[in-house]
C-alpha cells in the first residue's frame, strides 16, 4: 500500500512515517520543508514538497496514493487556515483520508463535559472553528477522522482502539493518547478501513 503522510515533520506525523514503513508499505512524505524529514529510516520511503498554500504541491505529492495519514498540527503563530485548507485539499485530491485531530472539538464537542468543554474552547480558541471545518471536510469526502485526547510520548502498550464517536460516553477527564498508538491505530485503519465516512475517537485501556 501506498501511504502519504501529511504533517510528516510533526511529533505524531515521525510516527506515522515510522509504522508505516515498519509495516513494509511505501511512504510519501508530504513536508513543506523536505530537509526536515527523517530519512534514516529503512523501507521504501519518499520526501514531497508539499504546501497548503500551494494547492497543485498537494494534488501533485500524493498523486498515486492509497491513502493519506494527516497528523497536521499548528502552533498559536500560525494562520488556523493551514487546517481547514489542508483538510479541503487533501479530501479533494482523491485518496481516502484519516485525519488527526483534538477530543472535545467538532463532532465530539460535549464529549467532555460542560465545564472542561468551555475550557477547552478557551484554551484552543485559535483553532476551534478551522479544526471543525477540517473534519467535516473529510467526512463529508469519506474520509475518517480520529479525535484524541492529550497527546504524550508514553511507550504505545498495544492497547488501544478505535470507536464511533456517538459510542463514547462523555466524561470529565480526556482519555490521555500515547502518540505511538495513534500512529499505530492510524495505520491499521488504512490497511483494514473499518470507519469509512466516520468520526472515531483513539480510546486506550478500555477507557
Amino acid at each position: 500500500m501506498k501511504i502519504a503522510v501529511l504533517g510528516s515533520t510533526g511529533q505524531t506525523g515521525r510516527l506515522v512515517v515510522a509504522r508505516a514503513l515498519e509495516r513494509g508499505h511505501d511512504v510519501i512524505a508530504l513536508a513543506r520543508r523536505p530537509e526536515q524529514v527523517d530519512t534514516s529510516a529503512a523501507g521504501n520511503l519518499r520526501v514531497a514538497q508539499a504546501d497548503v498554500a500551494d494547492p497543485d504541491s498537494i494534488a501533485n505529492a500524493v498523486a498515486g496514493a492509497d491513502v493519506v495519514i494527516s497528523g497536521l498540527g499548528i502552533t498559536k503563530k500560525q494562520d488556523p487556515a493551514i487546517l481547514s485548507d489542508g483538510a479541503r485539499l487533501i479530501a479533494s485530491a482523491g485518496p481516502r483520508v484519516i485525519w488527526l485531530t483534538s477530543l472535545g472539538m467538532g463532532a465530539t464537542e460535549g464529549a467532555l463535559g460542560a465545564l472542561n468543554g468551555a475550557l477547552l474552547r478557551r484554551i484552543l480558541r485559535h483553532e476551534w472553528d478551522a479544526k471543525d471545518v477540517a473534519g467535516r471536510a473529510v467526512r463529508i469526502a469519506g474520509g475518517t477522522t480520529v479525535y484524541a485526547g492529550p497527546l504524550t510520548n508514553k511507550p504505545y502498550e498495544d492497547n488501544g482502539r478505535l470507536i464511533r464517536a456517538e459510542n463514547y460516553a462523555p466524561r470529565m477527564m480526556p482519555p490521555l493518547a500515547p502518540r505511538a498508538g495513534i500512529a499505530a491505530l492510524m495505520v491499521a485503519e488504512a490497511e483494514a478501513p473499518r470507519f469509512a465516512d466516520t468520526d472515531t475517537i483513539a480510546v486506550f485501556n478500555g477507557r
